[in-house]
């Protein structure tokens, strides 16, 4: 396609041959923990089973309020969802935390 303009040059436009990304991603990268942070990729990933607030913290080798925080930011972004039952907390994924770890290329074993 030529996109003609009358005080600038002509532009000559088509369609790339490559699918995006140009690049190579590197080997080991991990798109998922360089958007939410490794720790929250993690929690993410564990959540594809209901689990405590305390099996996270357990899991990930963090403090209770720490995986309380991560839960509430994921829980804010619609990754999981959270219900209480007596004392304990539990977490498990939403279908859209489910569909960002299939698209990263995660396990995904709901």
């Amino acid at each position: 396609m030529l996109a003609v303009r009358p005080e600038a040059a002509a532009i000559l436009v088509y369609p790339a041959v490559s699918p995006l990304p140009l690049l190579d991603e590197p080997v080991g990268a991990a798109p998922l923990a360089a958007l939410l942070g490794s720790t929250r990729a993690a929690a993410l990933t564990l959540l594809t089973r209901q689990r405590t607030t305390t099996d996270l913290a357990t899991e990930l080798s963090i403090a209770k309020s720490s995986a309380s925080e991560h839960a509430k930011v994921l829980r804010a972004a619609r990754l999981i969802t959270t219900e209480r039952s007596g004392k304990a907390v539990r977490h498990s994924c939403t279908p859209l935390g489910l569909d960002l770890l299939a698209g990263a290329g995660g396990p995904v074993t709901a």
